[in-house]
């Protein structure tokens, strides 16, 4: 193993004061980022991967390879800064009861004294494709994976390591997982030491232990938990033990993530964590169509590589939606799907009617789950575990008080609106140019650019300019042959021209409805 390119990802301690009383003295928590307040977090969380107007103008083939560029934009929302919040603070209170610099750590260390354990744990359950794991690993990034602590403490702090839940459910798998994973963080030979036959399942889990004790490990996440449920001979009861183990005895705080299917195994066998929910377990299920998924919508829409760049409309975005079921994982895909198609056909536009086909056609898999949802039918939605919605309240303990955190996407949303208004200022902007370009003044030529954008924003420029045109001319009306036309219509007109035995051209020139050209040209 090349231990040099290990090291590379080690971060030396830098301490840092503390501000909680809980905190202070403890190198664990002080080597630690500082606590972010959740502006800071949003700013942190957020990735929007480059982008450049030019690439619509590249090959087709070309652009077809800048689409899934998409895949990774990441737009955090309530439930994202949520989740950050909750890891801080399981993370450091996990760390409260394991001080290097205090005696009871070294016995503790040396398992001739137990200490009271303050880790706590929490689930993460949501539909597949709702973007727990990805939201988890944002969140983890915030964080260094391994710190140095030198003399004299002479210490690897490892902040967290994240480990998947073998396919089969075994306590042995996840363990070689484990050994593993140190060895590839720290340049140890944990694996090739524990990992062997001979050495049994217990005595693995015991070593288990002893390595997250010995490198103060942060906290163990676990993702895809409902393999569990895959498990024989009580080995899913096995694991959870062992999980209660980690967090009552070592003092590792443990996070477990799954689909909706995991709900039967926390129920059964995650006893503990009635102390589980020591930050509040979380289940999340679609997304409501609101100010979170308008957010996230407006900012995925500026990636786009068609050539007629479509604005994003309340019926566009009502399609994605019904489409994808608030599952962002689909809903990009429709995006990113849609586009493929546009450049493909040769429309180089998004409409609805384009977003509806490419689900029907490219994501015929997940169409009967969509369904399931849509309808909103228990006995259909039980058919598909993976998105069968749960009862939040039933099975949360001891859930904290939810932070208002919209305050914190707010500058975002006035962001995206001084967008839209200058986009709308350019465009008052160009109508008028081209108004009084026409020789129409600048009063009326204001007025009628305004109100067009203002009576028909959805519209594109080229339209909007003809009704501007139009607009202007009534505007620029004289006030006297307005009144002249609420006097009387043509067929007066006439009838009296017919009396004074004038022609029908005099009348409606005196009348105003009709302009001489040498009028126009009267100086």
């Amino acid at each position: 193993m090349n231990e040099q390119s290990n090291f590379r990802n080690i971060t030396p301690a830098v301490y840092k004061e503390q501000e909680v009383i809980d905190f202070r003295g403890n190198p664990l928590i002080e080597a630690l980022p500082p606590i972010l307040s959740p502006e800071e977090a949003y700013e942190k969380l957020s990735y929007y991967p480059p982008y450049d107007e030019q690439e619509i103008n590249l090959p087709t083939h070309i652009r077809y390879h800048a689409i899934p560029r998409i895949n990774k934009f990441f737009q955090p929302v309530m439930q994202h800064l949520d989740l950050e919040q909750r890891f801080s603070r399981l993370l450091r209170h996990g760390y409260v009861s394991r001080n290097p610099r205090l005696p009871d750590y070294n016995r503790a260390l040396n398992g001739s004294r137990d200490i009271r354990s303050t880790a706590s744990s929490m689930t993460l359950m949501g539909f597949s494709g709702i973007g727990k794991t990805t939201a988890i690993e944002r969140i983890l990034s915030l964080y260094p994976q391994v710190i140095l602590h030198e003399h004299p403490l002479n210490l690897m702090q490892v902040v967290w390591i994240k480990l998947n839940c073998p396919h089969d459910g075994s306590l042995k798998s996840l363990c070689l997982d484990f050994f593993l994973k140190m060895d590839h963080l720290l340049g140890t030979n944990y694996y090739e030491k524990f990992g062997s036959r001979r050495n049994s399942i217990s005595s693995m889990v015991t070593r288990m232990g002893q390595i997250a004790r010995l490198h103060c490990i942060g906290a163990i996440i676990i993702d895809e938990i409902q393999h569990l449920l895959a498990t024989r001979d009580n080995n899913s009861e096995k694991m959870m033990n062992f999980f209660v183990t980690l967090i009552n005895e070592v003092g590792v705080p443990v996070i477990l993530i799954g689909t909706m299917r995991a709900k039967a195994v926390l129920q059964q066998d995650f006893r503990q964590a009635r102390r589980g929910s020591g930050q509040g377990d979380m289940v999340w299920q679609q997304m409501k169509k609101d100010d979170d998924w308008n957010l996230l919508i407006e900012s995925l829409w500026e990636y786009q590589w068609i050539q007629n760049r479509t604005d994003l409309t309340e019926e566009i975005n009502r399609t994605l939606y019904d489409e994808s079921q608030g599952i962002v994982d689909i809903a990009v895909k429709l995006f990113a799907l849609a586009q493929g198609r546009a450049i493909e056909t040769g429309a180089e536009i998004i409409t609805s009617a384009a977003i509806k086909q490419v689900a029907k056609d490219d994501l015929k898999l997940v169409q009967p789950m969509l369904k399931a949802l849509r309808d909103g039918r228990t006995a259909e939605l039980e058919k598909y575990a993976d998105i069968m919605p749960m009862d939040i309240e039933e099975y949360l303990v001891l859930r904290q008080s939810k932070v208002d955190l919209r305050a914190t996407i707010q500058k975002k949303k006035e962001l995206q609106a001084r967008k839209r208004q200058e986009k709308q200022s350019s465009y008052v902007e160009t109508i008028m140019s081209s108004l009084i370009a026409l020789g129409i003044g600048v009063e009326i030529a204001q007025k009628a650019a305004t109100k067009t954008i203002n009576e028909h924003g959805n519209m594109d420029l080229p339209s909007q300019m003809k009704m501007a045109i139009t607009l202007a001319e009534e505007l620029n009306m004289p006030k006297e042959k307005v009144a002249k036309k609420q006097n009387g219509t043509l067929l007066t007109i006439v009838e009296q021209a017919k009396k004074s035995k004038q022609s029908n051209y005099e009348a409606l020139k005196e009348a105003g409805y009709i302009k001489s050209a040498l009028d126009e040209f009267a100086m």
